[in-house]
């Protein structure tokens, strides 16, 4: 019975934390700083909660995730949801999709503010990834969904 009741305790507090996961605000300036810094790859994904294409690949994403931890990538899905999405609805769908790469929401209304940072050719539409690795000078936009299998050539080229 005490072995039971400790486990379910830890079960519970477990799924509390990430119930209550912290989902952080950035700016573009941020988001650029976070990427071009350290030794690791990126594999940044912009997304938005009510996107059907962004929600089917984020299972591929989260399995190439879970694949290459401990290697020096690491996997940023940038959420482009409205503010009144940010954080309860973003958190919701990331707990309800199990989510458990990293999260955090842009905070920028106007996306001609942005874009163009991005990458000066994307038009604006998600899903969208960036491939980048700082020691390698390397950087790679790709607009629009990605298969599992372009999903894993691009993160080799990565790597």
């Amino acid at each position: 019975m005490k072995r039971s009741s400790l486990l379910a305790a830890m079960l519970l507090s477990a799924g509390m934390v990430f119930a209550q996961r912290s989902i952080p605000s950035l700016k573009i300036d941020d988001l650029e700083k976070l990427v071009q810094s350290g030794d690791s790859a990126y594999v940044v994904n912009l997304w938005a909660t009510w996107c059907a294409p962004c929600i089917q690949e984020i299972p591929a994403f989260e399995k190439q995730a879970k694949a290459l931890k401990g290697k020096p990538v690491k996997f940023i899905f940038v959420s482009l949801d409205m503010s009144d999405a940010y954080p309860g609805d973003i958190q919701s769908f990331a707990k309800r999709r199990n989510m458990r790469s990293s999260i955090v929401w842009l905070n920028e209304p106007n996306a001609n503010s942005f874009a163009s940072r991005i990458d000066p050719r994307w038009k604006g539409s998600i899903p969208c990834t960036i491939f980048i690795n700082p020691k390698k000078g390397y950087r790679k936009f790709v607009e629009g969904q990605m298969s599992k299998e372009a999903l894993q050539k691009e993160v080799d080229a990565l790597l």
